[in-house]
């Protein structure tokens, strides 16, 4: 094989890698903006890894489109809903994933008029008419679900089918949770275009 061969393969395999650097560092600014930029890098920093691959949907807009597809669509029989990552960053030390954190919004399989049954209760926190909050809903998980009437529904839809937001990322705290989750949860619904916005509370809910 020629001098000149090994230039242009070389030359190729550094373009493809400077293209995927690119690329993925595009895709975390986009994580920045949706999730906030302190909050992703203060994340990234609990995983404890050195690199980081970013992937999922980071554009509220584009995320917005596909939900308010999809409520338009849905029926009271219909009982799954497709699930939307926002943001994923795994974090890698070495060989192996030191840390991930994950962002995702899906339409609800819980109606609001849930949220008063007494196990519901005892988990969700009301944080105003139309939003509640768990904040441990599983290890290292926390969720919000807001009510969103989108334009072209059936009636029933702002209380049988609200959004539901969650953010998961065992290296978390509580509260870095709620910031990313909060923030999340703010971007998209500014671009819902909701028959009346809920109101994303900035502190996390205390009472029950």
């Amino acid at each position: 094989m020629t001098a000149i061969t090994f230039l242009v393969i070389g030359g190729l395999l550094s373009g493809c890698s400077g293209g995927e650097e690119r690329a993925d560092s595009r895709k975390r600014g986009q994580c920045e903006t949706l999730l906030g930029d302190e909050n992703v890098e203060a994340a990234v920093k609990t995983t404890g890894g050195s690199d980081v691959e970013v992937g999922g949907t980071p554009q509220a807009d584009v995320l917005a489109e596909r939900l308010v597809r999809e409520a338009k669509q849905w029926q009271e029989s219909d009982l799954q809903h497709t699930s939307y990552t926002g943001c994923r960053v795994d974090a890698f030390e070495g060989d192996g994933i030191s840390g991930t954190v994950d962002a995702s919004v899906k339409w609800s399989a819980l109606s609001l008029g849930m949220m008063d049954s007494p196990k519901n209760s005892r988990t969700w926190r009301q944080a105003n008419e139309s939003v509640y909050v768990e904040t441990e809903a599983g290890p290292g998980r926390s969720r919000l679900i807001a009510r969103c009437a989108v334009p072209g529904t059936i009636d029933s839809q702002p209380s049988d089918l609200p959004l539901q937001f969650d953010v998961s990322g065992t290296s978390l705290g509580t509260e870095l949770r709620w910031e990313l989750l909060s923030v999340f949860a703010r971007s998209v619904v500014d671009e819902m275009a909701c028959t009346k916005p809920p109101v994303i509370p900035s502190t996390m809910p205390t009472s029950a």
